[in-house]
């Protein structure tokens, strides 16, 4: 009787490592999804056939940059708005800018007047065309303001100025 209940022992111990796996023989079928149509989104801007001009906001010595000009002036003088509208952004958050103004025109263009060295308005504020906005700063290049245009969407447009 003792090796029939080794036996068992040995048959049990052995069927706690069966593992049994049952498997699907039916083949997967891919999902076909509907695609999705995305359409690119509609442009509020459209360039003009000939290049925007814009009055400098500040006489000086005028440098063309990348995105805009840079105006060497005196330290101190004041820029002035080159058109209505409506500050959108007036604050010193910007690396490497400076004190910053942004005005969002009715033309649908935002002016962009960066490195100044104090401002005058405030966020939300409404500002017609010539009205001060600041004074002019000072960094590493001298006294100067950075102008800029830029579209809706905050890419640059190409523009003069008079």
């Amino acid at each position: 009787m003792k090796p029939l209940i080794a036996l068992s022992l040995i048959f049990l111990s052995g069927c706690g490592i069966v593992h049994i796996e049952i498997r699907d023989k039916t083949p997967k079928r891919e999902v076909q999804r509907p695609q999705r149509r995305v359409e690119a989104p509609q442009r509020t801007y459209q360039p003009p056939a000939e290049a925007l001009k814009v009055p400098l906001p500040v006489k000086g010595k005028v440098t063309p940059t990348d995105r805009g000009y840079y105006i060497n002036t005196a330290c101190g003088e004041y820029f002035r708005s080159v058109g209505e509208g409506k500050v959108l952004y007036a604050g010193n958050d910007i690396k490497n800018y400076g004190w910053v103004v942004m005005v969002e025109s009715d033309e649908r263009f935002v002016y962009v007047y960066a490195k100044a060295g104090s401002l005058l308005v405030k966020r939300g504020e409404w500002v017609k065309k010539s009205q001060p906005l600041g004074r002019v700063g000072e960094d590493r290049e001298g006294c100067g303001l950075l102008f800029e245009v830029r579209d809706q969407e905050g890419r640059p447009v190409k523009f003069s100025v008079e």
